[in-house]
């Protein structure tokens, strides 16, 4: 498509110019390619990498303002095709609906452009659908596969001496014997002493997910709460093999936690920290932070004052009719574990010791929605760039993590937006 554009003069230097300038000031998500170059120069050199990253991240964005809305919603349906292909974890509805947008894609191609733009390649985009309900997600036969498997055949030191074959077999035999030696390891009863290294790593890993509310963003007079009662520990898998030491919690940021745990444990009697010489229910001010968290799959980052990358999500919210889901975006400043147990006299307290004292959260920074949804038939959200003000919607339980996003800043006029790219969640279960 880029070389059709190209050669029939659709896209030219200065639309190439513009949108690379567009796509150098967007923030990428870890794990996607940064084009940094490559749009300026006519997309010379792309590798099947750098391809997904253009499709899925950049453009939705920079396309929008070079090409007609003809050329650029046909386009918009293999994004929408992609978006939904390239899943992990996919479904029978997501299958149907990218072959719909397949198949107005090839469609309105035919209509749009000349005959022999219908590639072979073109031709089996309508094949997908019944390849994927042979063989699974396409991540398990795609030439991705191929691309890394170059790139450990070029990593493997053969020091000259012997054939590339047998030092390659070499290498692969041993890392299979490593995977054997530790599944039977951890499955023999005589290895009880071994199985201690493997733990001793998550043994202070046990985090639970807190009660919470679930709440329309726009309106926070209107809430609903849903009680957890008997919070359970997410599995140590979920987090880092190691976490950093204790630390005391921003002054500014506390008031916030300490207002959403009166709220969450319908418990306003909780108090400061400072105060507890006071009364014995309050809420201490020591977190252990997290560098990241990995929920089945998708790893989420905080900021930690780094350029952001990785660090947008949206967050999955409840209206107040308890049933109109409302997706909201946010970056997260910083994720954090946090010890509390509700007093006696809470509603959820529970004797029974069901309750874990430990709690994640991530420290978030709102972007306001701006009502405009002229682009949400291209699956971009519209927000404004300056966030909101800290509160106690900024304690966020990571279970409402809903997915990441890739944020480009746009100006029209003096208004200063940022536009939201919803990815494809990684959901391995």
């Amino acid at each position: 498509m880029m070389n059709q554009w190209i050669e029939r003069g659709v896209l030219g230097d200065r639309d190439l110019t513009a949108m690379q300038k567009i796509a150098d000031k967007m923030i990428v998500l870890r794990g996607y390619t940064a084009l940094k170059s490559k749009i300026g120069k006519k997309f010379a050199f792309m590798k099947a990498d750098e391809w997904k990253s253009w499709v899925l991240i950049y453009s939705p964005v920079v396309l929008k303002l070079v090409l007609s809305s003809l050329h650029f919603n046909n386009w918009i349906d293999f994004v929408h095709a992609c978006c939904h292909l390239v899943k992990p974890s996919i479904t029978f509805d997501d299958i149907n609906t990218a072959h719909r947008h397949l198949e107005k894609f090839c469609e309105k191609c035919n209509e749009i452009y000349t005959v022999t733009i219908l590639t072979y390649n073109m031709h089996l985009h309508l094949h997908i659908q019944e390849t994927i309900l042979d063989f699974g997600p396409v991540y398990s036969y795609w030439l991705f596969a191929f691309e890394r498997y170059n790139g450990l055949l070029k990593n493997i030191s053969t020091n000259s001496k012997n054939g590339f074959e047998a030092t390659f077999m070499r290498c692969f035999v041993e890392d299979i014997y490593k995977s054997d030696f530790v599944n039977s390891a951890l499955t023999c009863p005589t290895q009880a002493p071994f199985l201690s290294v493997f733990t001793l790593p998550s043994a202070s890993s046990t985090i639970v997910q807190p009660p919470f509310i679930l709440q329309a963003f726009v309106d926070s007079s209107e809430t609903t709460r849903i009680p957890i009662l008997g919070n359970k520990p997410l599995p140590p898998t979920f987090f880092p093999l190691s976490v950093s030491k204790p630390s005391s919690m921003s002054d500014i940021n506390y008031p916030h936690l300490l207002e959403y745990y009166k709220l969450a444990y319908l418990t306003p009697d909780l108090i400061h920290y400072q105060n507890a010489a006071a009364s014995p229910f309050f809420v201490n001010n020591q977190i252990i932070k997290l560098k990241s968290i990995n929920i089945l799959g998708q790893v989420y980052y905080g900021n930690n004052g780094t350029t952001g990358r990785g660090s947008y999500v949206q967050s999955l919210f409840l209206g107040s009719d308890g049933s109109t889901e409302t997706t909201f975006t946010c970056q997260i400043k910083y994720i954090f574990i946090h010890s509390f147990t509700p007093p006696s006299m809470s509603p959820y307290y529970e004797a029974d010791s069901t309750h874990h004292d430990q709690h994640i959260f991530a420290f978030v920074n709102w972007l306001p929605l701006l009502g405009d949804e002229s682009q949400e038939k291209d699956g971009v959200d519209i927000c404004g760039s300056t966030p909101l003000p800290s509160n106690y919607h900024s304690i966020l339980p990571v279970h409402r993590i809903s997915l990441e996003v890739a944020i480009a800043n746009h100006t029209t006029g003096l208004v200063q937006k940022k536009l939201v790219i919803a990815l494809p969640k990684k959901l391995y279960t």
